[in-house]
């Protein structure tokens, strides 16, 4: 008799714990959310694994070539351009450019420039370093184009954000050109991309650390 009561009251123990567990869960699902997120922490990583190959892959096709649209003739082309530039000056903002652009079209697909470019660098107080610097930049410029049967001359303008010490730059940015060519079509185009340079080559500025901290 003793164990049949023992075993009742083991049961409505078990029962009543059971109830109170699944009230808990009913009143506070965030905290059961909680508890469930903390039992699985590699689904957040496997989901940022996941991403960080993607951005890799894009940052990378953006530093060897860059996407261009192109409008002539009220026709839309589209391509793969790289800029390339040679800087002078104490951060290297008097830059001779050269650029090659492939489009993807029956005919004239290859346009080849070289241009003259002054950078405007917009952060405040910055000073010439041997150490990377970072500062938002408009450039304006003007290229001599071809596309190896007429020629013109095409002012342009960009903006982005450029990372460079008095020898090295990376220039992250948006471009906007006008192409007037005599004997052929004006064209209007868009660019995005990483350009790449270096900067006074030749030239030792003598910068020091103790001069610019």
């Amino acid at each position: 008799m003793k164990k049949i009561f023992f075993y009742i009251i083991l049961t409505a123990l078990i029962f009543q714990n059971n109830k109170i567990q699944a009230q808990n869960i009913y009143n506070f699902p965030h905290e059961t959310n909680k508890l469930q997120k903390s039992l699985y922490p590699g689904e957040k990583e496997e989901r940022t694994a996941s991403t960080f190959p993607l951005a890799i892959g894009v940052a990378s096709f953006l530093y060897l070539l860059n996407p261009i649209v192109l409008f002539e003739n009220d026709k839309i082309a589209g391509g793969l351009t790289k800029e390339i530039s040679l800087g002078f000056g104490k951060f290297g903002e008097y830059r001779t450019t050269f650029e090659y652009s492939y489009l993807f079209r029956a005919d004239l697909k290859s346009h080849l420039r070289a241009g003259l470019k002054y950078d405007f660098l917009l952060k405040k107080g910055i000073k010439p370093s041997n150490y990377l610097q970072g500062t938002p930049v408009v450039t304006v410029g003007v290229d001599y184009f071809t596309d190896l049967t007429h020629s013109g001359v095409s002012p342009e303008i960009s903006y982005g954000y450029s990372i460079r010490n008095n020898k090295m730059l990376f220039y992250p940015s948006l471009k906007v050109r006008y192409t007037y060519v005599p004997k052929g079509s004006n064209i209007v185009d868009f660019s995005v991309g990483i350009i790449l340079g270096i900067a006074n080559p030749f030239i030792d500025l003598k910068i020091r650390s103790a001069d610019y901290k």
